[in-house]
């Protein structure tokens, strides 16, 4: 879904209730969406084209064993609270201080929309675990 800003604006705070189609959202080749992605929680405007995001994602997701090349399902919950600003603070055009994304600890959005899709993306890439091991190699390594 895309949300757009002049909404946010308008309104200070607006509740985020959504299931994304998992059809939407591709994470790769080593992980599959399996169930829609549900976000529940709020977007509220900061000030100055801030826009804060706070909520929980919730996803299903295939995974593939490093050991034993099963795949498996994992299912997250994800608490999590971003920042966006518009990619024109980043690149240092408007008279703010011209730093890497990775400092500013936000991202950025493009235009007067906010996806809410890539969003959840980005969450979900962000947390898969780096070499993900089934319950059963999982257990043999406890």
């Amino acid at each position: 879904m895309k949300i757009q800003l002049q909404n946010i604006i308008t309104n200070r705070k607006i509740k985020i209730n959504e299931k994304i189609p998992q059809n939407k959202i591709k994470l790769g080749e080593n992980a599959k969406l399996v169930s829609p992605i549900t976000i529940n929680g709020f977007m509220e405007y900061a000030g100055k084209e801030e826009v804060y995001f706070e909520g929980t994602l919730k996803a299903k997701v295939i995974l593939t064993c490093v050991k034993c090349l099963s795949e498996f399902e994992q299912e997250f919950e994800i608490p999590f609270s971003e920042s966006y600003i518009p990619e024109k603070f980043a690149s240092g055009n408007s008279g703010r201080e011209n730093r890497e994304l990775e400092e500013l600890d936000v991202y950025t959005y493009n235009g007067i929309f906010i996806d809410t899709e890539e969003i959840a993306r980005q969450i979900i890439i962000e947390n898969l675990p780096p070499y993900p091991l089934c319950p059963v190699c999982r257990a043999k390594t406890e």
